[in-house]
């Protein structure tokens, strides 16, 4: 049997990615659709003010939309990437989900996909499988994460940050547990990175520190 670091998380496990990371991947490529249409409909600009939070008056004409959701939806700079002339902003939604598409169907010998949304995240959720055995997951996951927190904030979509009171993180020990509502872990460490804990693993955390403070009493 053999047995790999998980490219995402570093623990020990039977697969390339473990379940837990796998299924997180899953999950954020879930959230996808819900997050590009509320981009969709966050274009048009806030009344009173531009999205940078600016004043609206100016004196020239404004953007036809608010700067930040039209930057996340706008193309990607044709230009390339030089001290002088940087890529500004967080890189556009289509346009990152499009690279990791055609990453895809480069590597597989596939039939190219079109610049659209629906498309593309069709070829990703099909492909995961196949992409969480890839070394560079480490990069997938950690830029779909990102899109999906930062088009999170420009649409008012965060999910409500619950800290989990009375419980340990087993890596840090820290009271640095908390859990997202909605989200895809039953709770994770705002330190930690790796620690991820589905319901399963939560309620046996839990029990098992409860049953060392019951411990530490009697004794």
């Amino acid at each position: 049997m053999n047995i790999y670091e998980c490219f995402v998380c570093g623990q020990p496990q039977e697969s390339k990615t473990c379940d837990r990371c796998r299924n997180g991947i899953r999950g954020l490529l879930a959230r996808l659709p819900l997050q590009w249409f509320a981009l969709l409909d966050s274009r048009q600009r806030v009344q009173g003010g531009g999205g940078d939070g600016r004043s609206s008056t100016r004196l020239h004409a404004p953007l036809p939309g608010r700067e930040d959701v039209l930057n996340l939806l706008g193309p990607a700079s044709r230009q390339a990437v030089t001290d002088a002339h940087d890529q500004t902003g967080p890189a556009p939604f289509l346009e990152t989900l499009k690279s990791w598409a055609d990453a895809v169907t480069d590597e597989r010998g596939l039939t190219p996909v079109r610049r659209d949304f629906k498309e593309i995240l069709v070829r990703l959720t099909a492909h995961v499988t196949w992409i969480c055995e890839q070394p560079w997951v480490t990069d997938f996951e950690a830029e779909i994460r990102e899109l999906v927190r930062t088009t999170q904030r420009i649409t008012m979509t965060e999910p409500r940050k619950e800290l989990l009171r009375g419980v340990t993180c087993p890596s840090c020990e820290g009271l640095t547990l908390v859990r997202y509502s909605p989200g895809d872990w039953a709770a994770e460490c705002v330190l930690c990175p790796a620690m991820k804990l589905d319901e399963r693993d939560y309620e046996a955390l839990v029990r098992g520190q409860a049953q060392r403070a019951r411990d530490g009493v009697k004794s």
